[in-house]
């Protein structure tokens, strides 16, 4: 579905990829691994087109993307949830979630996929009128991936969504996640919890100071000692 082929990228002279090539395949999870500043961030924003990358290719279902504008490419088909949620803090959740149906074919099914989302996510269906600024560092997570949904991704990338959330959240979240996978959207996860992505993804990538270091199926990453020593702790 999505091919990444030598992707160079940053920002100004300074170049944060260098020669990026990865894909994710259609109707699986694919996660990207790597430390702070290994550049995982500038990589989804690469393939949304908020950075426009020096050379490379980024072809998502056979159409090259990579100069397109932001809006053509959620068009297509892709949606990122960024680091950090970036809700509307003075809006409701059903507020934030319609934010997602601004297409006239999404906001036409709104209110199936709406039900969706509190299918995924039961607590968010008794606060739907409440205020997101009110909810928890979870809930609040919970909202930006249901937001997500709301545009009928084919592709949906998502940026440290466990970032800063207690473990149970974490557990809870990645079962949606993986609920949404199963029904059919392909995900691309960059994220640093290590053991939470390797547990859900099918392919990994580890992503070191601008480059892939390590790729393969996730079950021959944890048995990587690299990977056992840098980033599971053994």
């Amino acid at each position: 579905m999505l091919s990444v082929e030598g992707l160079t990228a940053g920002y100004g002279e300074a170049h944060v990829l260098e020669g990026i090539s990865f894909r994710a395949g259609e109707g699986e999870m694919t996660c990207i691994l790597g430390p702070n500043g290994a550049g995982k961030t500038t990589l989804l924003r690469s393939i949304t087109g908020l950075v426009t990358p020096s050379a490379g290719r980024v072809l998502f279902r056979g159409e090259e993307i990579q100069r397109k504008k932001t809006h053509d490419i959620v068009r297509r088909g892709i949606t990122m949830i960024p680091e950090g949620r970036r809700l509307w803090p003075s809006l409701s959740v059903r507020e934030n979630l319609e934010l997602g149906a601004y297409a006239a074919a999404e906001r036409d099914a709104a209110a199936g996929r709406m039900e969706w989302v509190f299918s995924l996510f039961p607590h968010l269906a008794s606060r739907k009128e409440q205020l997101c600024g009110t909810l928890s560092g979870g809930e609040q997570q919970m909202v930006a991936i249901g937001r997500g949904l709301m545009a009928t991704p084919k592709l949906l990338l998502m940026d440290e969504p466990s970032l800063g959330l207690a473990p149970l959240v974490v557990k809870e979240m990645f079962e949606a996640i993986r609920k949404i996978v199963a029904a059919g959207t392909t995900v691309l996860l960059v994220e640093q919890n290590t053991q939470v992505a390797l547990g859900a993804a099918k392919y990994g990538y580890v992503l070191e100071t601008g480059a892939i270091a390590l790729e393969g199926e996730v079950s021959a990453l944890i048995e990587n000692p690299h990977i056992k020593q840098a980033y599971l702790g053994l």
